[in-house]
This record gives C-alpha cells, structure tokens and sequence, in this order.
C-alpha cells in the first residue's frame, strides 16, 4: 500500500469522524513525511495534501497553538517567509 492510499484512507476516517483526533494526527505526520519530507521540490499534489489536511485540521481544532506553529514553520520551509505569515 503506497502513501497516497494511505492518505486517502485515513482523509476518509477524518472525513468521516472530524473528532478522531488521533486518525488527524497520523495523518498530519503521513502528510508531511511523504517522499522524505515536505520540501520546496515537493511534488504540487502533496503540498496540496499537506496543506489541505492543515487547513481542515485548524478549522476543526483552532485552539491547537503547536499545529499553528507547524504549519507556518512548514509553509516558511517551502515559501517564505509572506506565506507563513498568513
């Protein structure tokens, strides 16, 4: 089973029980290890992914400050500084 199937597997649990607040957990961690790593030579499709799954994830559980900061130290890594900052 490939990365991207896992993905999908576990966007479905989220999808399915936005509370599963462990199943959001892994997938975070799938979303930003894929291929080694989210980089700047990371494919569109997985920065999409990664930031999707950011996206849902904040709306769903806004108060969690260590993901915020996640998120914008991996947006700095592979855009700069004007896309952590939203």
């Amino acid at each position: 089973m490939g990365a991207n199937s896992d993905w999908e597997r576990l966007w479905r649990v989220v999808s399915n029980s936005p509370d599963d607040f462990a199943s959001w957990e892994a997938l975070i961690k799938l979303s930003e290890n894929v291929n080694g790593g989210i980089t700047r030579a990371t494919s569109e499709q997985d920065l999409l992914n990664v930031r999707t799954v950011y996206d849902h994830f904040l709306a769903k559980f806004p108060l969690c400050f260590g993901y915020w900061k996640k998120y914008a130290d991996l947006e700095l890594a592979i855009a700069g500084p004007p896309a952590a900052e939203q």
